[in-house]
């Protein structure tokens, strides 16, 4: 026993209390991880010993146990109750504050969260934030208050590339994995008996993250239970691209926005959470929140620092800091409250640290580690420190949390760099340190706490560095300026002097945006500083004008904005749009009447017009006379395209008395600007009766317009309870776009009309709409083709084989006739070829969609523009997929991909020719589109490239399904040998067949497709 508890460096003692209590034994989490890794690392018999004796022991528990009265044998516990009594333990042991531990306040409502999460189709909650936000914390709490659910807590921070992350379930939950952990898991997730919820909180190196996340991506590829779900939370900056891992990506909880991005972004406190966290546990002999200096007030906003400054008990010796200063200030008065020496115990840490970072940051240049760490590094886990530090695996040191890891690596390097002074190795080493921040959260805080230590001891090597030509102007001095604080004493007006003028090159974006955040930038420039601001914006145009913004609120004085405006010109095109776009910026003080404003108001470029629009849409604080007048003005304007986007404005805002331009853009001459009026309308929660009260008044009106037009005022009527107008097309269509809306969770409205929409659906005799309210009202007789396919399970179809016919024709009774007897074969997909669409329209999808209910349908919308208004129109239609021929821009594409999220409709984009590049493909990748088609042009006859090579390429560089076309066929033995698409899609080869029943048949047969495809 005691050659065992030294082996693990644990007392003798414990070993004999396990001994004792046996099975009933409840391990501290990190006792239970040491001992599983030491279970891994040892030899093959001890581990089949291991496994031996515990399977022994199972079956005497089992003949031991009492047998219930009826015979049955006793339930055994799933994963989920098993990982809850795990993570009950580690509650336990993580409940006993230190006494300087502040009282938690959650950002969010837990219950609320957790049921919108599980109501919801997502299977995975993001959250990230910056170190010392609360992370960590938010899910300890989440833990223990969500109710009706498991929890595993799973702290990432120790993992190393290797990890496997069903191995790490298993684990936590005391399964073994097996040979195939993914499948063991697979087959204990279908059997929870209620929701399972996964923390992955917080690994730390990229390489670690890029792990976790492509063995979750490949987790919710193979593991479909309801019942599991994840929180994956992550440190930002930098900023975690997900394009890589496509099934995680469409699977995320989308935020409240609806948008893209995390689930819930966590940030520093405000300033009135900070002080009502503050004063309600300060000592009595300890300042208010509002008698603490400034920058400690500042600083203070983050919860690790206010906790650091509560467990120093001090703030007085601190002055002016930085986050440097005072985590310095902190981690010795921690020490020297200890009893310990803070020179000797500061370099023991520092070792440490050292030697957890080397892997983060190999570098030729810096000095070999140790191979022990100098000191008594054992003696350290036995003093009162544990703000600092706490024993980690087999007795190892951890740090309480990475910002204290980051400050002392950050301490050791900035000695190291004084050492060099100003040399080619301290600019080398500041360059490849800020070049990795981009892909590393632990190197980016050593950076800033190295900028910030070196700004206050060094100052004058810092500038010395700032203007050397060899150091990095797209990094390390954008870093320089963004981490080091508002005024950094080595920012002097020489060397921001230096800075302007490099900025002004191509590759000086980054650098003339930190440079509009620092503060001493204008006073440095003087009067030249409005000029040079205006050649950043002709450069860099769209790019900086939220910095320009931000510099004028934050730091310019009225002098400095006017000389920007009255150096502007107006005459041109892209300065009057800039300066209209922001005008409650410039022209704050406005009254309506200055010269400027007549000038943009009457500028011969609708853009600039239009821009002024767009800036009282943005929602800032503008008189409300100036807004009034500006509105009619542009409500009255000559160009259409002016008039829609004030309509738009009009109908979003709330602001109080605008129902005469409600009424006058209601009756406007051009149906696109109703329309955006009535967009604008019904983007808003509250009721809008009198809008509704006037679309009913003029209703013989609207019944003349557009189809569309008549969608969006019977949307209007609907989401306010009122009867819609009668023209029953219209009024299907836009109560089906609400109802899927529901479903998806983009649209929440109150729950009388809400309840209220889905009787409307369930007695309507459309059955695309009776369909959607079923679904909503859990009735069931939904098929599972019904519910349609979601981004993330066609996201899914990666790496499986699939069958697509495309009814390339113009009959709609061939369309159908050739639609069942694919879906008879079980061909998955079901394509309404442009041709079929053009000559029917697009109910042909509603047509063959009812027609074959075992099949998804893909629809086929060729336009090189309007790509949000195609996936609608196809989505009204029937089309379970949306398949994009020739969008013009990056920008039509992520319109789409917005109506795509908003309606669950997967969207697949056609790679026309000359785009068959891995940056075109990268760019579809990050608006959002769910896979790829080759498409073969007819008229090229065997000529181009073979479409299977096409196809194998950019499966090479996406993880997005892959379709393919190119007159394939039952006999073509290339296309059923090769494994360089996804979907093969066929279309004369079944619809121009004599008996496509037969061709379907024998196509089906001749190609291996993956089955279940209604998942």
């Amino acid at each position: 026993m005691r050659g065992f508890a030294e082996h693990l460096g644990v007392n003798p003692a414990a070993i004999s209390n396990w001994e004792k209590r046996g099975a009933a034994t409840r391990m501290r989490y990190e006792t239970q991880q040491m001992l599983d890794v030491d279970l891994a690392r040892s030899p093959t018999e001890v581990k089949q010993r291991f496994a031996q004796t515990l399977k022994a022991s199972a079956t005497a528990d089992l003949s031991a146990s009492t047998v219930p009265a009826d015979g049955s044998q006793p339930t055994r516990q799933d994963l989920g109750t098993r990982s809850q009594e795990r993570t009950a333990a580690v509650l336990a042991t993580l409940g006993g504050q230190h006494p300087d531990d502040l009282a938690y306040t959650p950002p969010a409502d837990v219950q609320r969260l957790v049921a919108d999460f599980l109501a919801s189709t997502a299977r995975v909650y993001l959250i990230t934030g910056p170190p010392g936000c609360g992370k960590t914390s938010f899910t300890r709490h989440l833990a223990s208050q969500a109710p009706g659910v498991d929890v595993q807590l799973l702290t990432a921070d120790s993992w190393t590339a290797d990890i496997d992350l069903a191995r790490e379930i298993l684990r936590y939950g005391s399964q073994q994995a097996g040979e195939d952990p993914q499948l063991t898991l697979e087959d204990e997730s279908q059997h929870l008996s209620r929701p399972l919820l996964v923390v992955v909180d917080s690994p730390q190196s990229r390489a670690v993250v890029d792990k976790v996340c492509r063995q979750l991506d490949g987790t919710l590829r193979q593991v479909l239970s309801g019942n599991l779900r994840f929180f994956l939370v992550l440190r930002t900056p930098p900023e975690i691209e997900l394009a890589p891992y496509p099934v995680l990506s469409a699977a995320i909880m989308p935020n409240q926005d609806h948008g893209a991005g995390p689930s819930l972004p966590l940030d520093r406190w405000d300033a009135g959470t900070a002080r009502e966290v503050w004063n309600a546990q300060r000592r009595s002999d300890e300042p208010s929140f509002d008698a603490l200096p400034p920058k400690i007030r500042n600083l203070a906003r983050l919860p690790l620092y206010m906790s650091l400054i509560r467990a120093a008990r001090s703030t007085e010796p601190l002055g002016q800091p930085n986050a440097y200063r005072l985590v310095e200030f902190c981690v010795a008065s921690i020490l020297r409250a200890a009893g310990l020496d803070v020179d000797h115990a500061t370099a023991d840490l520092t070792a440490v640290a050292r030697r957890q970072l080397a892997a983060a940051w190999p570098h030729h240049l810096l000095p070999a580690i140790e191979a022990d760490p100098p000191g008594n590094i054992g003696g350290l886990t036995a003093s009162p420190i544990a703000r600092l530090v706490r024993s980690g695996l087999s007795g190892s040191l951890t740090f309480h949390h990475d910002v204290i890891r980051e400050y002392l690596f950050a301490r050791w390097l900035a000695q190291l760099i004084e050492s060099h002074g100003r040399s080619t190795i301290t600019i080398e080493l500041l360059n490849d340190l800020a070049a990795r921040t981009s892909t590393s959260g632990d190197l980016r805080g050593v950076l800033e706490f190295l900028l910030q230590g070196l700004d206050a001891t060094s100052p004058e090597l810092l500038a010395a560095v700032a203007q050397s030509p060899s150091l990095s102007i797209t990094e390390t001095l954008p870093l320089m300026l963004e981490l080091t604080g508002e005024s950094p004493a080595f920012a002097t007006a020489e060397v921001l002097r230096v800075c302007a003028s490099r900025c002004l090159h191509d590759n000086g974006l980054q650098l003339a945006r930190a440079l509009l955040h620092t503060n001493a930038a204008a006073t440095a420039l003087g009067a030249e500083y409005p000029r040079w601001m205006l050649r950043v914006l002709r450069r860099f145009g769209p790019a900086v004008w939220s910095d320009i913004v931000a510099c004028v609120e934050r730091q310019l004085p009225i002098a400095a904005v006017q000389d920007f405006v009255r150096l502007a010109q107006l005459d041109t095109v892209e300065d009057a749009v800039f300066l209209a776009r922001h005008f409650y910026v410039f022209l704050a003080a406005d009254d309506g009447s200055s010269q400027e404003l007549k000038a943009l108001l009457a500028h011969p470029d609708w853009r600039a017009r239009a821009a002024l629009a767009e800036g009282i849409r943005a929602g800032h604080a503008i008189p409300h006379q100036t807004m009034i007048s500006i509105m009619e003005s542009l409500a009255a304007d000559r160009d259409y395209k002016v008039r829609a986007t004030v309509a738009d404005a009009v109908g979003r805002s709330t602001a109080p008395g605008l129902e005469h331009l409600v009424a006058t853009l209601l009756e406007d001459r051009n149906w696109h600007v109703r329309e955006r009026l009535l967009h604008g309308l019904s983007s808003k929660v509250a009721d809008n009766d009198s809008a509704a009260e006037l679309v009913i008044r003029g209703q013989e009106a609207w019944r003349d317009g557009p189809r569309n037009v008549r969608i969006a005022a019977q949307r209007l009527l609907l989401k306010c309870g009122r009867e819609p107008l009668q023209d029953a097309d219209s009024s299907l269509s836009a109560l089906f776009g609400l109802l899927r809306e529901i479903r998806t969770g983009a649209l929440r409205l109150p729950t009388n009309v809400q309840s209220a929409l889905i009787s409307q659906g369930v007695a309507s005799t459309d059955w695309l709409v009776r369909t959607e309210a079923n679904l909503l009202d859990r009735h069931d007789i939904a098929t599972s083709a019904a519910t349609g396919i979601s981004k993330e399970a066609f996201r899914r179809l990666r790496g499986g084989r699939a069958l697509q016919v495309a009814l390339d024709v113009r009959d709609i009774d061939h369309a159908i006739a050739v639609a069942q007897a694919a879906a008879t074969a079980r061909v998955q997909f079901i394509e309404i070829g442009d041709p079929l669409i053009k000559s029917v329209g697009v109910q042909a999808i509603s047509a063959i969609k009812q027609r074959t209910p075992g099949a998804w349908i893909v629809a086929e919308m060729m336009s090189a523009d309007w790509g949000r208004d195609q996936v609608v129109l196809a989505t009204e239609a029937g089309a379970d997929v949306v398949l994009l021929i020739g969008p013009a821009s990056i920008a039509s594409v992520s319109a789409a991909a917005e109506a795509s999220r908003r309606l669950g409709v997967p969207i697949m984009i056609d790679v026309p020719e000359g785009r068959l590049v891995q940056g075109w493909v990268q760019d579809m990748e990050r608006a959002g589109v769910d896979g790829f088609a080759i498409t073969t042009n007819i008229d090229l006859g065997v000529a181009g490239f073979h479409p299977l090579d096409q196809a194998q390429l950019i499966r090479s560089w996406t993880k997005l399904p892959v379709a393919v076309s190119g007159g394939f066929e039952p006999t073509d033995v290339e296309a059923s040998r090769r494994r360089s698409w996804d979907i093969l899609v066929v279309g004369r080869g079944v619809t121009d067949s004599l008996d496509p029943t037969v061709a379907a048949r024998d196509l089906a047969a001749s190609i291996e497709l993956t089955e279940g495809h209604h998942s």
